[in-house]
């Protein structure tokens, strides 16, 4: 819930973290970025001169369309005498009834759920809106520091079909992470990608099966997490 995904980042900022990974939703984003913000302010307060604010990375899948949940209902038919319990329950103010706006705002609705088992009528319901990765760079990426693309062996067309895609916005990332499970094929994999992303191949003495390796290229590292491996 934004509540948590603020006071964690706030905790984790103020603890030390180089970089906080949350999902590519506008509102986890939001709630992230005003974790940042008051760790900043206290940071300052506190007059903690080594502090320096954490980056703030997305994670999305290739070859799949992020699907963010969001609730919905018609206030239309909502009872007149409805108590309205989930416009109290929402803890983003998402449901509102107002004069000029009735329902669920899209854009603060991070599909907690909360709301469907409190409707005394069972009107609300939760749906999934995929976005087109273009839509997400547009809304996403401009807002962060960082991201991390999942991936898995072999899905060579499904990573370069998105990244194409993402080229015109991952000029002012500072990180870029490949996360890809440890398997068969692996480093021929990793390697492939090198050439899609037109990553520079290692330098000497450094070796792809490592767990994380960051290569340093014109505006960006590129950080490859082989998960699974020790």
């Amino acid at each position: 819930a934004p509540p948590e995904i603020r006071t964690l980042t706030l905790t984790y900022a103020l603890a030390g973290a180089d970089c906080i990974d949350v999902a590519a939703d506008p509102a986890v984003i939001a709630a992230a970025k005003s974790g940042l913000d008051a760790a900043e302010r206290i940071a300052k307060a506190n007059q903690r001169s080594g502090y320096r604010r954490p980056w703030l990375m997305v994670s999305m899948s290739a070859g799949e369309d992020p699907h963010f949940r969001k609730a919905e209902f018609d206030p239309a038919i909502c009872p007149k005498d409805c108590p309205r319990p989930c416009e109290k329950i929402c803890p983003v103010e998402a449901i509102e009834f107002a004069a000029d706006f009735a329902g669920v705002r899209r854009d603060r609705c991070y599909g907690c759920g909360r709301c469907l088992p409190v409707c005394p009528w069972g009107l609300i319901a939760a749906h999934s809106y995929p976005m087109p990765i273009d839509a997400v760079a547009q809304q996403v990426l401009s807002q962060v520091d960082a991201l991390e693309i999942h991936t898995h062996v072999g899905e060579h067309a499904a990573f370069k079909d998105p990244w194409q895609t993402l080229q015109p916005w991952v000029g002012n990332l500072q990180i870029i992470s490949i996360s890809c499970p440890d398997g068969e094929g692996l480093i021929n994999y990793l390697k492939d990608l090198q050439q899609i992303m037109k990553v520079p191949e290692s330098a000497p003495g450094e070796d792809l099966k490592a767990s994380a390796i960051a290569l340093k290229t014109k505006s960006h590292h590129v950080i490859w997490q082989t998960d699974g491996r020790p």
